[in-house]
């Protein structure tokens, strides 16, 4: 069996690849990667490892930002930092999870999950099924931790020169990446630089309301103005106001933002 650890903490990767070699000496680990880039440029370049151990908290961002831009095939394996309860969510998808600190037992438990799963396959292949729907896994997840119930911003108090300005959520056209830099963009056209991230911005808002396009673009469905069918196979929208830089949505996610679309 071969393995890939997508995981930013250096101290949790050699203790996991440890735990492994206890456990499945003949295992090999194909690579150790930090961040979302690294790892979509590698299961690009790569065949599908037999596993994948995915930390969910990654130094450029959420690893579930992963299965939005590439296809994810492999099993795969969450470690992770959130409270036992919150990790019910993951249990209701089929997704496996490992609860930090890792201990020899929880691997051994995931093994025997993951050897259960081969049984039903070809030997010496790795089990294949349909991934979950990673977007709302993480806002499952989001939704036990404030309670199990759903909270979602009302509004926003934008620090603005002098002054505190108050933007409620319905007036948001879009939230921006720029220079490194989260902009939100009003229905009416004013800008004003937002402290949050992009993926905070997205576990705040009401998902029927907003879509996040890519990396860069979040947008409110009132902003919406229509769609374009880009080259090889992309989604080019146009939101009102206008953005700054063209917003495209990746091939892999045009099905889920026509699904959106139409659920308006």
């Amino acid at each position: 069996m071969n393995a890939l650890i997508i995981e930013d903490e250096q101290a949790a990767a050699h203790s996991l690849q440890r735990l492994l070699k206890e456990l499945r000496p003949t295992l090999q680990v194909l690579d150790k990667l930090e961040s979302v880039e690294e790892a979509v440029r590698w299961l690009e370049e790569h065949p599908a490892p037999e596993l994948i151990f995915m930390d969910i908290h990654l130094e450029d961002g959420n690893s579930f930002e992963i299965f939005r831009r590439t296809t994810v095939t492999s099993p795969v394996i969450f470690t992770t930092a959130y409270d036992e309860h919150a990790l019910e969510a993951f249990r209701a998808n089929g997704v496996d999870y490992l609860l930090k600190p890792l201990t020899r037992a929880d691997l051994q438990r995931s093994f025997d999950k993951l050897d259960a799963l081969r049984q039903g396959g070809q030997p010496g292949t790795a089990p294949t099924a349909a991934p979950p729907d990673f977007t709302q896994l993480l806002r499952s997840v989001q939704q036990q931790l404030n309670g199990g119930g759903t909270h979602f911003k009302a509004s926003w108090l934008i620090p603005h020169k002098t002054k505190l300005v108050p933007v409620a959520a319905t007036d948001v056209a879009y939230f921006a990446i720029r220079h490194g830099l989260v902009f939100l963009t009003t229905q009416a056209g004013q800008e004003y630089q937002i402290e949050h991230t992009l993926d905070e911005l997205e576990s705040q808002v009401d998902p029927s309301r907003f879509f996040r396009a890519n990396r860069q673009v979040l947008f409110a469905r009132p902003s919406l103005v229509e769609l374009e069918p880009y080259y090889n196979g992309r989604m080019l929208v146009h939101l009102r106001p206008a953005a700054r830089e063209a917003v495209i949505v990746s091939k892999p996610r045009v099905t889920e933002l026509k699904a959106w679309v139409n659920a308006g």
